[in-house]
């Protein structure tokens, strides 16, 4: 074997290595966040019921408090579409054209996009 093939064998075996490893560690992940949805649910539940919603919880290294968050919509071109949908029926006069279908064919053919070249295991 010469010193380039083992040079690019050496490098697809540590490729693969990195890569098992990833897959691993976004499944341990994966799992860790289902896991603490479901703790999470259940403290909320159980200070919801005890009418202990403004508890504050002091737990090693800080404290918990029951908070809301608000997450805005992923603004995908459907959702796009259905906004400016509803835009041109509530704000546009009698009469008028709704020019959404146009809007969003523009949009979709001047997207623009990335190539990027990758291994891909199969």
């Amino acid at each position: 074997m010469s010193l380039d093939t083992r040079s690019l064998a050496d490098m697809v075996k540590s490729w693969v290595h990195y890569d098992n490893l990833a897959a691993t560690f976004n499944r341990q992940a994966q799992q860790a966040r289902t896991a603490r949805s479901r703790w999470e649910s259940q403290v909320i539940d159980f200070l919801k019921e005890s009418k202990m919603t403004n508890a504050i919880i002091q737990i090693a290294g800080g404290r918990l408090t029951v908070n809301e968050e608000k997450h805005a919509q992923p603004l995908t071109l459907q959702r796009l579409e259905q906004l400016l949908h509803e835009y041109h029926n509530s704000n546009r006069p009698a009469g008028s054209n709704d020019e959404t279908g146009d809007i969003m064919n523009y949009i979709k053919s001047h997207r623009g996009h990335t190539v990027e070249t990758r291994l891909k295991k199969s």
